[in-house]
């Protein structure tokens, strides 16, 4: 039996408040656990600027809190077996008892979450990134949520409604739990700001003035957010930064237009100038980096219809210069105004990949049309979260890589089972679709069975408090209690396939070089002794460079994908969302997969993006982004992301960036969603593969965000390389 007493005294106050009251139902329990987490929760480090909590978050070096049982945005909580085995360690028996019986508790609620084993969980098995609603918070404080939850309580009392009754007190103790961390956050910053305890041997009069008067500002900022409403525009980034801390640093979201009306009254009336406003923006980016946290649309289309670009969009794209956190997804509409073009081309050119951008009118009319119940105006607060899902900011419970299709795994079954006895390319063809429709199939049933246990036994009580509509419904969060519920599915190795298609079509169906038979041996012995051969089929019609024969393949296999996915419909409501949001995924998913038509050793990396494999571009950009535009991206509305590696030549010249607006704008026009730049010169990537330690600050687009080369694999360091590099003179 676990010992709450044992787990408080060693720090473990999570685990010691989940287990206070063993017999209650799980939204109380892990309420509890949350409460006692925020109460005891030691204040972060303070780095002396403009907002707190700042940075990593870092505890002072004699704290040690929640190493076992670690909470966690996406999955409520996650078992640190290594953590557990460090601290029995060092432990008594009573501890070392009381950590045996966490262990094996956690591993049994772990086994009730029945979470999928499929071989094709790319990039996600039951992950949940999410975005609070930031902006009920700064305009009407917690301490409205809290008069919510008390409404719901006696409302669900009068009606003996006990499971929402457990909701509403389990709401009560994280609001409390908030409550008091914010008190002691406050409470550090004014000791840290009185004088004799500020001043230490080594730090002077002018280090006090440099860091006592945002300290002491941000201590009666937090006086009154966040459970009063933000009356100016500092106190709403006070806000904003605190409940993105307390959300422990996922997404945040739609940032400009939360802060936008407050900063115009501000300016207005004197009490800030911009330069003050520029300066929190960046400081919140920097705490998003900081935490290496994740996505905020900005731009787009306002709840009205208007344009959303506004001072705070150009805010968050100048702080962008040199930072890829967070993830900036400039959602372009075709009357985005020129200052703002340039300022993303600024930001683009200093080699950060932020921002990426955003078909805003392809996004609204996909979402509106893929049956998910949203509103015109709820669906302007889309926002890609994680690497870049899609989902509504403070409204939804999106699975953002809940699960996954590798298709070029499907694909390799479907050719040793087929291929030899096919008596035509269609026949083959569908053969392919249905292993793929069956595969799709058992994903669906997985990812339903998982669902349906995660309503029952892992509330995430913080989103539960955050994300409408939970508290007026009385509903839990994973118990489908947000306004918006569906899932968004990751495909992996869908151009492999189509290049791979189109191979076998043409070598085997039309020319007759090899039969079914014969290729199969040839892809079992890894192209060993037939690298001619190999050598043919890269001369096989290839994806991404305008080719008829090859993209009208690619579109008929992504197209019937794509919409066996929507067909289907989550435990939690709505609809399976396909996307292509490889990040560093595209590896692994390989490593399964043996030798493919198309002329890919066996175990390489498959494609990175929506966009052609690697290198295999060889006509030109506008040629690749008609092929990819040419595929039903509009179906794939989860997020299809496009990689392009551009020289830096491209910026030196106003017509190389005329050219390159032009290329996203053409892009959109012809159908395409979503454009990610990594602005980087062969040369200086050949470079970092042999002096890594040179260029500890280059940066690369990696799936649906950035990342430091040198951080990457050697296979994905490669594939980067190996992206076909575009310069003026080749549009």
């Amino acid at each position: 039996m676990v010992d709450p007493a044992v787990l408080n005294r060693i720090g473990e106050h999570f685990a010691a408040g989940y287990f206070e009251e063993a017999e209650a139902s799980p939204v109380l329990r892990w309420s509890r656990a949350v409460r006692r987490r925020f109460e005891n929760r030691a204040p972060g480090v303070y780095d002396g600027g403009l907002l707190y909590p700042c940075g990593t978050n870092q505890l002072p070096p004699d704290v040690c809190e929640n190493r076992c049982l670690v909470p966690s945005y996406s999955f409520t909580w996650g078992l640190n077996e290594d953590g557990i085995a460090a601290a029995m360690g060092e432990a008594d028996e009573e501890t070392c008892e009381a950590l045996e019986a966490l262990r094996d508790s956690m591993r049994a609620e772990y086994a009730r979450l029945c979470f999928p084993t499929s071989p094709h969980t790319v990039g996600g098995n039951g992950y949940t990134h999410s975005v609070p609603n930031y902006g009920r918070v700064i305009r009407e404080g917690l301490n409205e949520h809290g008069r919510r939850i008390k409404q719901g309580l006696a409302e669900a009392t009068e009606a003996g409604d006990q499971a929402r009754i457990e909701f509403y007190l389990g709401m009560q103790d994280v609001l409390e739990g908030v409550r008091v961390w914010v008190r002691r956050l406050r409470e550090h910053l004014r000791k840290r700001g009185t004088p004799y305890l500020f001043l230490s041997a080594t730090e002077t009069i002018a280090d006090r003035n440099r860091y006592g008067v945002p300290l002491l500002r941000l201590a009666e900022a937090l006086e009154r957010v966040p459970f009063e409403p933000a009356r100016t525009f500092y106190e709403a980034v006070v806000a904003y930064n605190l409940v993105y801390y307390m959300d422990d640093c996922d997404n945040p979201g739609r940032l400009d237009q939360e802060l936008q009306p407050l900063y115009e009254a501000d300016l207005a009336a004197g009490r800030i100038t911009r330069d003050e406003a520029a300066a929190l923006v960046a400081a919140f980016a920097e705490n998003v980096k900081a935490v290496t946290g994740w996505s905020a649309a900005i731009g787009g289309t306002r709840p009205d219809g208007e344009p959303g670009y506004n001072d705070v969009t150009l805010m968050c794209l100048e702080s962008a210069h040199g930072r890829f956190r967070p993830s900036y997804e400039l959602r372009v509409r075709r009357d985005m105004p020129d200052e703002v073009w340039e300022a993303a081309l600024d930001a683009v050119a200093t080699g950060s990949g932020n921002p990426a951008f955003y078909n805003e009118k392809g996004y609204l009319a996909g979402l509106l049309d893929a049956d998910l119940g949203l509103t015109e105006e709820d669906a302007t607060w889309w926002n890609g979260g994680g690497c870049t899902e899609t989902m509504v900011h403070g409204r939804s419970n999106v699975g953002s890589l809940e699960a996954g299709l590798n298709m070029a795994l499907v694909f390799d079954a479907t050719m040793r089972k087929h291929l030899a006895e096919a008596p035509t390319f269609e026949a083959f063809l569908e053969h392919a679709k249905a292993d793929l429709a069956r595969a799709i199939e058992q994903i669906v049933v997985d990812v339903n069975r998982h669902l349906e246990a995660k309503a029952t036994w892992l509330p995430q009580p913080m989103r539960s408090l955050l994300i409408d509509d939970c508290l007026d419904r009385g509903i839990e969060y994973n118990a489908g209690g947000a306004r918006y519920n569906w899932s968004v599915v990751n495909i992996a190795g869908l151009t492999n396939v189509i290049d791979s298609l189109a191979a076998v079509r043409e070598v085997v169906f039309e020319t007759g070089e090899v039969d079914g038979t014969d290729l199969l041996t040839i892809l079992d012995a890894d192209f060993a002794g037939h690298e001619t051969f190999r050598r043919r089929v890269a001369r096989c019609p290839r994806f991404g460079n305008d080719d008829p024969e090859v993209d009208s393949v690619g579109a008929d296999i992504a197209g019937f994908v794509f919409a066996e996915f929507l067909r289907h419909r989550p435990w939690r409501g709505g609809r399976f969302l396909p996307s292509v949001i490889m990040f560093v995924t595209y590896a692994q998913a390989g490593t399964a997969v043996g030798a493919t038509p198309d002329g890919r050793h066996a175990g390489e990396p498959l494609g990175d993006s929506i966009g052609p494999l690697q290198g295999r571009d060889t006509h030109g950009p506008t040629a690749m982004l008609k092929s990819v535009a040419g595929l039903p991206l509009h179906l794939a509305i989860g997020t299809p992301i496009l990689n392009m590696r551009l020289a830096k030549r491209f910026f030196r010249s106003p017509e190389g960036r005329a050219k390159l607006r032009n290329l996203v704008e053409t892009f959109f026009e012809l159908g395409g969603l979503q454009l990610q730049l990594s602005v980087v010169d062969r040369a200086e990537l050949e470079d970092a593969l042999v002096h890594p330690e040179r260029h500890g600050d280059l940066i690369v687009r990696i799936g649906g965000y950035s990342e430091y080369f040198v951080r990457l694999s050697p296979e994905l360091q490669r594939s980067v390389l190996e992206r076909t590099e575009y310069a003026p003179s080749a549009t």
